[in-house]
């Protein structure tokens, strides 16, 4: 059976589900839920509509504007509520693409019961709310909502998208660049182990220079890209970074451009299983790739994991290339958080098998220990998101699985088909996701 669309997108984000808790005792903050743009709607009621829709008239009125945009774009202004609700289609049409390419996710409803799991805070998440914390109150705002919800947080994940790929050696990762030998060899060492032909998925890193005072022309490239989706939306973005870049909202980030919060995720994608958005995507050059978030990064040298965590990371993000050529978004569950769950956590399984594996990573009994914590760290409690990726524990044992499938192994030095992997990780599956509260 076919299951729902958003359940078959590879949601690869590492970071974002483990920091989307709202709704239990782990949230960031009573403002501060999620990581991921609000939407419209809650920004209105936050914001002067009226003012936007005034700044919003006097922006157009300078630009040059095809007649159909600036029609459109009138028309927004015209009224509040025209205002909003262009608003809110435009963050529905930008939105709509990186959620078919796996980057981001919408809210709704789901069958987990999280009184059947447990669900404890992890270091990651503590050493998340002591970042934001750091972080001016309406400087975070201006990051997450932007102008009516269209934010620099979505600026940044097209700028990833839209990067050309480089080779793996010249893409600086980590603070400093301190990670990108390790990360490359890899990475290279991913496209070898697996038996699917990965040879075009590139390696870009997750960062913020876009919103660095010399790069307006990368962020007038995005602009530009983002007005084939929506030139509402592409107007709507501009208006809100540059406004808030020129009143000075990054400066209430610790760092600047180099802050963790900015790029606190990694993800994969495929534009050919990008469904509705594959043409858009192939349009507006995006390729196959893994993204690796300099955030993410930084937050497993801060939390000493350093040396195993980021090629953890790189592992499961290169897990799901694996299942996008292996077709493993297929399933027979209809529930989107539990379809979602299953992916990612085969993924944990796929990646610590790289990594533990002798002709991977071949970590050591110490550094396993490691890659287990990683996985652990970045569970969720989003029990009903149809991004959740599992528990913690539920991450921990789904890595452990893939460890014991290595070590048990007759022949140490034979990889084992990708389809067998999964295959087999599939009849555990339910052991894995059983309740643990009692």
């Amino acid at each position: 059976m076919k299951p729902p669309f958003l359940a078959t997108l590879a949601v690869a984000s590492l970071a974002t589900m483990s920091l989307t808790c709202a709704g239990t005792a782990n949230a960031i903050s009573p403002t501060a839920t999620t990581v991921a743009v609000a939407a419209p709607n809650a920004a209105a009621e936050s914001a002067d509509i009226s003012q936007l829709r005034q700044e919003f008239n006097d922006y157009i009125a300078g630009l040059d504007l095809d007649a159909d945009t600036r029609a459109a774009a009138e028309e927004a202004g015209s009224s509040d509520d025209a205002l909003v609700a262009a608003a809110a289609k435009s963050l529905t049409q930008v939105k709509a693409a990186l959620t078919d390419a796996g980057v981001d996710n919408e809210w709704t409803s789901g069958a987990i019961n999280p009184d059947d799991y447990k669900c404890s805070t992890t270091d990651f998440r503590e050493w998340a709310r002591g970042q934001i914390a750091q972080i001016d109150p309406a400087s975070w705002d201006w990051y997450q909502n932007g102008f009516l919800g269209l934010s620099p947080d979505l600026l940044i994940q097209y700028w990833t998208l839209m990067k050309t790929p480089t080779n793996p050696q010249n893409t600086a990762l980590g603070p400093n660049g301190a990670n990108t030998d390790e990360l490359a060899r890899t990475f290279t060492n991913l496209q070898r182990f697996w038996d699917v032909d990965t040879s075009n998925v590139g390696l870009v890193s997750l960062d913020a220079k876009v919103l660095g005072p010399d790069a307006s022309a990368d962020r007038q490239y995005v602009y530009d890209g983002l007005s084939k989706i929506s030139p509402l939306g592409a107007l709507f973005l501009q208006l809100g970074v540059e406004g808030g870049l020129s009143s000075g909202k990054l400066n209430g980030f610790p760092g600047g451009v180099e802050n963790p919060m900015f790029s606190l995720n990694a993800f994969a994608i495929d534009p050919a299983h990008a469904g509705d958005s594959q043409a858009t995507l192939e349009t507006l050059g995006i390729t196959r790739r893994v993204a690796m978030g300099q955030g993410i990064l930084q937050m497993w040298n801060e939390l000493g994991l350093g040396r195993v965590g980021g090629r953890a990371v790189m592992a499961h993000e290169f897990g799901h290339q694996v299942q996008y050529s292996d077709n493993l978004f297929e399933t027979s569950i209809t529930d989107e958080a539990e379809a979602t769950r299953r992916t990612e956590l085969m993924a944990d399984a796929l990646g610590t098998y790289f990594t533990v594996h002798k002709r991977g990573e071949s970590l050591n009994k110490a550094y396993t220990l490691q890659d287990l914590q990683t996985f652990y760290n970045v569970g969720d409690c989003s029990f009903s998101n149809p991004g959740h990726h599992g528990t913690p524990n539920q991450r921990y044992r789904s890595s452990a699985w893939a460890v014991d499938l290595v070590k048990s192994a007759g022949d140490q030095g034979h990889i084992l088909p990708s389809l067998t992997v999964a295959n087999s990780f599939e009849k555990v599956l339910p052991e894995i996701v059983a309740p643990d509260a009692r």
